[in-house]
């Protein structure tokens, strides 16, 4: 194999596997993988050849052998290849279990060979397939239980492995950014975040207001001179009594009072309202009396 090829290899391992590849245990785990795939099609081959082949030829059950040899061999093959690519927490206990089964399948496929066709699913004592199935099945399922225990551990890693994050990859990678540029791009982003809210930078509340802008051109030029000279006349009231009087006249009226001149006068204007009340409330009440007895009448 060359080096482009050898590089090739460990930049696909390095890519569906994610991890940093043993340059030993890469070679080994695809040359088992790719010898499994050959296998394989070496099985399909020959099976699909000998359906061609009479049965009464030799040459049929010949064509058969190799691929139940082959197809037996490569299944358990490529599972071992699973088992010594993938690493796992327990891969030295998963490898060694795994070749231990692949060897068990390798002597029920020898025990085959010596007894495919003359004792092989005959009717005879003679037959010999039921005993080297069991023996296969045992390596089988030995193989079958390593590979799925590292595919599960596998998982189980990659899942508890946090991804590197976009900003630790710019991090560690990007050192040549421009921060004025990004710290503009930032506060710009703000400003139009912060466009149609009512608060400002400074965390106030914006208060939408009208100012009103007088044009004074007009009035500019006049001559100011004769305001200079200007007289005032001021109108002065002769006592506070007028004063009192012209501020109530300011304030919308003037509240008519009588204002009694002794302490007798007061005494009589209270006893007389008083009077006026106790009147108003009894014609109140004999009115509402009246209603009532109107109403039951």
């Amino acid at each position: 194999m060359t080096s482009d090829g050898q590089n090739r290899l460990l930049a696909l391992y390095r890519h569906y596997v994610g991890s940093d590849p043993d340059e030993t245990t890469v070679y080994l785990g695809f040359a088992l993988f790719f010898t499994a795939i050959g296998l394989l099609a070496v099985a399909l081959a020959t099976v699909i050849w000998s359906g061609g082949v009479p049965p009464e030829n030799i040459f049929k059950y010949e064509l058969r052998e190799v691929a139940g040899v082959t197809g037996a061999i490569g299944i358990p093959l490529l599972l071992t290849s699973v088992v010594v690519l993938l690493p796992t927490k327990y891969r030295l206990p998963t490898i060694i279990v795994a070749v231990v089964g692949l060897i068990i399948c390798a002597v029920g496929v020898n025990q085959f060979v010596t007894a495919y066709p003359h004792n092989w699913n005959v009717g005879a004592a003679a037959d010999q397939s039921g005993e080297i199935v069991g023996i296969y099945a045992i390596g089988a399922v030995a193989v079958v239980a390593a590979s799925g225990t590292t595919l599960v551990g596998f998982q189980l890693a990659r899942a508890r492995t946090p991804e590197p994050s976009a900003a630790d990859n710019n991090a560690d990678g990007d050192d040549g950014v421009d921060e004025e540029a990004v710290s503009e791009q930032v506060r710009r982003d703000m400003d139009e975040a912060l466009s149609n809210t009512e608060l400002s930078w400074g965390g106030v509340r914006k208060k939408e207001t009208t100012r009103l802008k007088l044009d004074t051109s007009s009035v500019d030029d006049i001559d100011r001179s004769s305001f200079e000279n200007a007289k005032v006349t001021e109108t002065r009231g002769g006592s506070v009594d007028d004063a009192v009087s012209g501020l109530q006249g300011l304030r919308g009226g003037e509240k008519e009072t009588a204002v009694g001149e002794s302490t007798d006068d007061q005494a009589t204007a209270l006893s007389e309202l008083r009077k006026q009340q106790q009147a108003t409330e009894e014609a109140e009440s004999t009115g509402l009396l009246d209603r009532i007895r109107g109403l039951f009448s």
